[in-house]
């Protein structure tokens, strides 16, 4: 290929940057966004022993884990963090789409008690869609930030394959919403391409086409969550 992982760092910053971040990988289906705050809790040098223990039973949401969820995960870490949604709550239409229903009503229930103690908690959530600009922006000032994909519309241009390989291991249906928790760390704007940590593959760094990357993560299903990191650098 004409581009490869061993390049990422070698053009100026204000073109393209990536975020050097420990890779975590997922042990089952459905711990991604687990892995996902492993890295993010690495990355800002932090303990993350505890997520699939105590962290994980302190969450009481079993293997059923929504964005909210990991914003009060990485609260307890005193991680800087502002989730970003579309839906404060629960989107009633879920409860008919095949990634969603098998634990909708127990969901909808925890789920929304949490967005109602939100602020009491310190977790910020705010109701906004965010356009290309502000996720470029915010990775440009040294911040990462936890997306939730729909991982049968995200590509890879460098490891289709591979990103094959893993919804076959997850016994996943590539033609409906497979919702997937990605760590976007960078970007090339001269090429217009997104750079992210895919928590299923150990791979140094995954590639998509912004526009690619944009459809996924505004897919009916996503409720366009993300979860902005804040480094101690990095201001509001």
């Amino acid at each position: 290929m004409a581009e490869g992982r061993d390049q990422i760092q070698k053009v100026p910053q204000n073109e393209r940057l990536v975020l050097k971040l420990d890779t975590c990988i997922q042990t089952y289906t459905w711990d991604c966004g687990l892995a996902c705050c492993c890295m993010v809790l690495r990355y800002l040098g932090k303990d993350d022993s505890c997520v699939y223990t105590s962290d994980l039973e302190e969450l009481q949401c079993g293997q059923s884990i929504w964005t909210i969820d990991l914003g009060y995960l990485l609260l307890k870490y005193k991680v800087k963090v502002e989730f970003t949604t579309v839906t404060l709550g629960v989107d009633d239409q879920y409860a008919k789409k095949p990634f969603y229903m098998q634990n909708f009503d127990k969901d909808a229930d925890r789920v929304g008690r949490k967005f109602a103690e939100a602020s009491q908690a310190g977790l910020e959530v705010s109701k906004r869609s965010l356009n290309m600009s502000d996720i470029v922006n915010h990775l440009s000032e040294g911040n990462l930030m936890i997306c939730l994909v729909d991982w049968s519309l995200l590509e890879c241009i460098w490891c289709d394959r591979v990103k094959q390989q893993c919804l076959n291991w997850c016994g996943q249906c590539c033609k409906s919403y497979q919702g997937h928790y990605v760590v976007v760390c960078g970007h090339d704007l001269k090429k217009k391409k997104i750079f992210y940590k895919n928590p299923s593959y150990d791979e140094e760094v995954c590639c998509s086409r912004m526009d690619r990357f944009d459809k996924a993560r505004r897919s009916h299903g996503t409720d366009e969550d993300v979860l902005l990191i804040y480094t101690q650098s990095g201001e509001k």
